[in-house]
């Protein structure tokens, strides 16, 4: 900080005293007054207080001009990124940031310089990955702390070297109770230069925002940590038959579903899988027959579905060779109609997909600054969708995507006929409308029961939302009984009790608080004691490069075939 100061302000200084208890730098010209002395203050490990500070040079300009210059440093660069950049990893190139130093500060500086100082920034920005390792047991207590409920868990080798990781916050525990059962999990890559995988559980709200439930970090993806992981979400998630797991294929996820979780019920992403049953289609638009296989599986009635799978078999015969295999013939894994649980509208693993994509940046940091980045976007989607759900008027019982549903449909209702055929069961017939009102019978006619929220175009029982035709029946219901003492039916007693706008609101009325600094940690002496082999950082492949790259213009001038001529070195470009 001082050093920046002094580049910007024009002045030079020379450090006096530096070590852990006092910093003292004065002026270059020893005839002038300024001084600046700190010490730090005590029972803490990082803040320093300013005990002397002279503020006014007694120099002359003439005279700083006549002192040889400092130097600009990898740190002075670092130190400005941290201010223009602050917390992101992509910076300028380093001849962009040649010419920013020399603007910003009047300084000239190298470009490996510059290179440097782009290196010190990213990595003060993803830690040190060995003290990330050493303090987490630390940073775990403090999480569990600030969070009440917060399930956490770490796994060793026999060395005592880090294998797994497990995170489950006290919040998103609690508020699953307000989410449909459906959790979609998968996997990615670290990009920090050691091994693993960071995992993710996730739930979907019913206004479609992601739910994060756990996250975690393995070695890899195999059999024994995927069953470490799922015993652990066991843990805060017991296992039932309305739980509903929706992945990609990998082999060790699927077992360790089926073993954890023997009651619920997995599905396969339907997108994953459509990419995978394209490339096996031939002298076709693999666009195509992607397209037609979702529509295939997210057919609500049976007829319709065999209708379309019998057109996809004589379309697609090699796709649908693979699809039979790969699946071992079990529809109930991607198809809508012959699924056995209630997984309402959602058939892809989009949602974990997305938190990749989310924290891309963070899986370059260190252990604990990527959990700081992951738990702080938890903490802030939080916040924003706990204003959202408390900004609807009184009036809206429903959230706000099925509250626009219901009204796009409402329109389209109006145009059906419905007829009572039992008062008591509430049974009815929809058909579409003539134009003068009455019911047309060349349309095909569906069955509504709203007392078990059914209707024979299956959409009402699979997403647990009234479809058109039950709209109509409701309607008619409401109508008929307008002049009779029979109570009259609310909209909200046909829709599912997850998509109530007071049901969502309990899912984020917990906060999720921030890990504290490390100088207001307060931990125990026996968690303390605990320690943590960091991991070996990766080496990259192949050999390493000790010739420089080719700038702009040069190339390497072929060898000729005669030898005795010396061989020709890089040369400029005409």
């Amino acid at each position: 900080m001082v050093d920046k100061a002094a580049f910007e302000n024009s002045f030079g200084f020379v450090l006096v005293k530096s070590d852990k208890e006092r910093y003292v730098v004065k002026c270059q010209d020893k005839r002038c007054e300024w001084k600046l002395r700190a010490a730090k203050v005590l029972n803490t490990r990082f803040c320093f207080s300013i005990r002397t500070h002279h503020k006014m040079h007694t120099c002359s300009r003439a005279s700083q001009s006549t002192v040889k210059k400092r130097k600009g440093t990898p740190d002075l660069v670092a130190c400005l990124l941290h201010g223009d950049y602050p917390g992101s990893m992509e910076t300028p190139n380093p001849g962009t940031i040649q010419k920013l130093v020399q603007t910003r500060f009047g300084v000239k500086i190298s470009y490996s310089t510059a290179l440097r100082g782009k290196n010190r920034h990213a990595y003060d920005l993803r830690g040190d990955p060995g003290e990330s390792y050493k303090k987490l047991y630390c940073y775990l207590h403090m999480l569990e702390k600030v969070n009440e409920g917060t399930k956490t868990s770490v796994k060793l080798d026999e060395a005592g070297k880090f294998m797994y990781l497990f995170i489950a916050l006290g919040a998103t525990i609690e508020g699953f109770q307000c989410m449909r059962k459906v959790i979609t999990v998968d996997a990615t890559h670290l990009k920090n230069g050691y091994r693993g995988v960071l995992v993710f559980a996730s739930a979907q709200d019913p206004n479609r925002h992601n739910y994060p439930l756990a996250f975690g970090v393995l070695d890899s993806e195999n059999n024994d940590s995927w069953n470490w992981f799922f015993e652990l979400l066991k843990s805060v998630i017991p296992d039932s038959s309305e739980l509903v797991f929706m992945t990609d294929r990998n082999e060790s996820l699927i077992n360790a579903v089926a073993y954890v979780y023997p009651r619920a019920h997995h599905g396969y992403c339907v997108w994953h899988l459509s990419q995978n049953v394209k490339d096996h289609a031939f002298n076709v638009n693999k666009g195509v027959v992607s397209f037609y296989f979702r529509e295939m599986s997210r057919h609500y009635t049976v007829a319709a579905f065999e209708a379309a799978y019998s057109s996809f078999e004589a379309r697609f015969p090699s796709a649908a060779a693979y699809l039979v295999k790969t699946t071992n013939n079990r529809k109930e894994t991607w198809a809508r109609v012959h699924f056995p649980g209630v997984r309402y509208n959602l058939d892809t693993s989009n949602c974990v997909e997305s938190l990749n994509s989310t924290f891309r940046p963070a899986r370059r940091y260190a252990l604990i600054p990527m959990l700081d980045a992951i738990i702080a976007q938890i903490s802030k989607w939080f916040n924003e969708h706990r204003k959202e759900a408390a900004a609807g008027s009184e009036a809206h019982k429903l959230v706000p995507l099925v509250e626009n549903l219901m009204h796009d449909m409402w329109k389209e209702a109006e145009k059906l006929h419905a007829t009572e055929l039992n008062s008591f069961e509430l049974l009815y017939d929809v058909v579409a409308k003539k134009s003068d009102g009455t019911a047309d019978p060349e349309s095909k006619n569906y069955s509504v029961d709203l007392i078990r929220k059914s209707c024979s175009c299956r959409v009402f029982d699979f997403e647990k939302i009234p479809c058109v035709h039950a709209l109509a029946a409701f309607m008619e219901f409401n109508t008929s009984n307008v002049d009779s003492s029979r109570y009259p039916m609310q909209l909200i007693e046909l829709v599912s009790h997850y998509y109530l706008i007071e049901v969502w609101q309990l899912a984020y009325w917990r906060t999720i608080f921030l890990v504290p600094h490390e100088s207001e940690w307060k931990v125990p002496e026996d968690v303390k004691a605990k320690k943590i082999i960091p991991l070996q950082p990766i080496p990259k492949k192949g050999r390493k490069r000790t010739k420089r790259l080719f700038g702009p213009g040069e190339y390497r001038r072929p060898r000729t075939a005669n030898k005795r001529r010396k061989r020709q070195g890089i040369v400029w470009g005409a």
